[in-house]
């Protein structure tokens, strides 16, 4: 049987839908297991505004006298909102960077708890996408793994620098690769770092860096022309910026076999460079922030994110992994 192209979209969307539907089935449904009240403050990502809000009045439906506060000003404000006492909730659109644990612990005396609430986006900007590498599409590689990510991206002491050292032979076995990606400083080049530098290197001093252009145009779009311009570039970026000129690569993770970003396996994160948003709170919280947490972690919470619509929903397995942190709130 053959498909048109349309039929085929179709036919993928219901088996991804499908897939979505046997992930939730297998998460608890909230009950409550106390009656709570009073309001909860909630600081951080404006990105996350529109799930927030589907969150809360989800759980108002089932405990409809607590109330919310939110103040989503920038993802900056989540852990020192929580720290300083000014938020029960921190919204981080992102992971959490180590200068923000050092600064909670220096407050607080303590490590914050950071709730993994949902998988970053495959290809919506401004929603934590899943990163992806990118060469020309005249370039043979098809993939690569985390150890030589790390090798070619860092500043690594067995590090490879011709495309031969990846395996290229001919005329592309003595070409220098070139780098491109995001500055050290943003978050994108952070969470690269931290899921591919095993030791903690720095950067390689190659690298080219893209910032977002006063012309609007995204780093990420940048980034993939300028291998689109270039044969033998390699960069980080993100599916929502492709072009015919490049192409992704499917990665393999340290311990496994090589795969291709796609919905699919950035939702199962089994794509190794898939990344999460999350929620910071101080590990004494009152029970109104507990059964809300319980409920963002519930089946009612994973339907929030598919209606959303920008994040995907969480693994059954991390979702309950979560659930066990909330036990040891008090």
């Amino acid at each position: 049987m053959r498909f048109g192209w349309r039929s085929g979209i179709a036919l993928w969307s219901a088996v991804l839908a499908g897939m979505t539907i046997a992930q939730d089935a297998s998460l608890p449904v909230y009950k409550p297991q106390r009656s709570v009240s009073g309001t909860i403050r909630v600081c951080g990502s404006p990105q996350m505004a529109d799930l927030l809000k589907r969150y809360e009045e989800g759980f108002a439906k089932l405990q409809p006298l607590v109330h919310f506060d939110d103040q989503l000003k920038s993802t900056m404000t989540a852990v020192a909102g929580v720290s300083s006492g000014h938020a029960d909730i921190g919204l981080l659109g992102r992971e959490i960077w180590p200068e923000e644990e050092q600064a909670f612990i220096s407050a607080k005396g303590h490590v914050p708890m950071v709730i993994d609430v949902a998988t970053g986006s495959y290809d919506v900007p401004k929603a934590t996408f899943a990163l992806m590498i990118f060469v020309s599409r005249r370039n043979p590689l098809t993939s690569i793994s985390m150890e030589q990510l790390e090798r070619i991206f860092a500043d690594n002491k067995r590090p490879i620098r011709t495309w031969g050292e990846l395996g290229l032979s001919g005329k592309w076995a003595q070409r220098r690769i070139h780098l491109y990606g995001f500055p050290a400083d943003n978050d994108k080049a952070k969470i690269f770092s931290k899921l591919v530098f095993a030791n903690g290197e720095r950067w390689n001093h190659g690298l080219k860096e893209f910032r977002n252009g006063a012309d609007g145009i995204d780093a990420g779009q940048r980034i993939v022309e300028a291998i689109g311009n270039d044969p033998d570039g390699i960069g980080i970026s993100n599916v929502h910026y492709g072009s015919e000129k490049v192409k992704v690569l499917a990665v393999a993770s340290r311990q496994g076999a090589a795969v291709s970003p796609n919905k699919a396996t950035v939702t199962d994160r089994r794509y190794p460079l898939t990344r999460a948003v999350y929620i910071v709170v101080d590990t004494a919280e009152s029970d109104a922030v507990k059964e809300f947490l319980r409920y963002v972690l519930s089946l009612q919470g994973s339907e929030a994110v598919v209606e959303e619509g920008n994040y995907l929903p969480l693994p059954a397995e991390v979702a309950k992994r979560e659930l066990l942190q909330l036990d040891t709130l008090h």
